[in-house]
């Protein structure tokens, strides 16, 4: 027992060290964060549960890194060739989990910075937090290498020159992936569309659902999924539907020939006065005309504009308006026409006797 006492005296310091901590980290993910949790609902700080999620795994992965760096610290003294290492360990240990979790709080850029970026004035979009997302992630790997570098004095100088004579060759090899970069930002600053918007670019007609670095992903109407690269996009027409204030109506009514004068005009005059009217439509911009003696009917134009500019108010409104028509063209007696055509025999006995 005396023998075994004396194996492990020289050990409780460490022992004891590395529990404290392993406690420390039980607490912290037990204890500490339900209370902070249970503060932030209090006072209903409006990001405070990202925060939490983004540097909790940092912070526990950092209490294990102390509570082995203490175990060795303190423990005989043939460790102590160990400590300058150790201690360079445990300072870039640190400096990781810190990164790790700016890293991670990167990715509420949707909420914290973009939510800073609008009380100063700067309207933000879906899109713009998707490359500021981005953009913080790099700034932050490129940060963290940095500091970790010189924590265990690497001249980064020499990496520095590298990486700008390597620039000009990575420049002429990706620059189909910058083109479409620059394209993003030209898609950002000019905002042609945002998430959402219904929209038809480079042939392709769908719901714009996440704008990228590299491309901008639509979602046709058939359910596909399409992904344009951005440099197309910037240098190529790009309707946007969803920002259309109104939309145009036109049809066109074949009426049949056995219309009167009188009735075609009496019924114009009645479905002109109802469109003028209609509180879904504008009414300075209403056109009812008799315009062709066609084939096979009188057409009568019709054009219009609605007062909304979703796809299904739309429908709603052609559909009653069509409806109303069917009811004026009962009240008036007339009818629409349907092609047709009159074939005439001839009688072979008929043109004998006449010679």
């Amino acid at each position: 027992m005396e023998d075994l006492m004396s194996i492990l005296t020289p050990w409780l310091p460490s022992i004891g060290a590395f529990c404290f901590f392993t406690v420390l980290r039980y607490l912290h993910k037990n204890v500490l964060l339900n209370l902070v949790r249970r503060i932030n609902n209090i006072i209903s700080f409006k990001h405070g549960e990202d925060l939490l999620d983004a540097f909790e795994s940092p912070i526990n992965a950092m209490l294990y890194v102390l509570a082995i760096y203490s175990a060795f610290n303190l423990a005989p003294t043939e460790f102590v060739r160990l400590l300058p290492i150790l201690d360079k360990v445990l300072r870039s240990s640190i400096v990781l989990c810190f990164f790790w979790g700016l890293y991670n709080v990167s990715d509420t850029t949707h909420g914290i910075m973009l939510d800073t970026l609008e009380k100063v004035g700067i309207r933000s979009e879906e899109a713009l937090s998707n490359v500021c997302s981005t953009i913080l992630r790099l700034l932050v790997v490129v940060l963290c290498f940095v500091t970790i570098a010189k924590e265990w004095n690497y001249d980064i100088t020499g990496f520095i020159a590298s990486l700008s004579i390597g620039s000009v060759a990575v420049a002429f090899a990706a620059k189909d992936a910058l083109a479409n970069v620059f394209g993003s930002l030209v898609i950002i600053l000019d905002k042609p569309f945002k998430i959402g918007d219904w929209v038809m670019a480079n042939n392709v007609e769908g719901i714009v659902e996440k704008v990228s670095f590299r491309s901008t992903c639509i979602r046709t109407f058939p359910q596909e999924l399409v992904y344009i690269p951005n440099s197309l996009l910037s240098n190529t027409p790009i309707i946007n539907y969803t920002l259309r204030e109104k939309r145009r109506i036109t049809f066109t009514l074949g009426l049949t020939y056995s219309t009167t004068a009188e009735h075609l005009e009496h019924f114009i005059a009645m479905l002109k006065s109802y469109l003028e009217h209609n509180p879904k439509i504008y009414d300075d911009d209403v056109r009812v005309h008799f315009t062709t003696y066609n084939g096979s009917s009188l057409d009568v134009a019709v054009a219009c504009y609605a007062r909304t500019g979703s796809q299904v108010e739309y429908l709603d409104i052609l559909q009653e308006i069509n409806l109303k028509v069917m009811t004026l063209m009962k009240e008036e007696g007339v009818s629409c026409a349907f092609p047709s055509q009159s074939i005439y025999f001839e009688n072979p006995l008929t043109q004998k006797e006449d010679k």
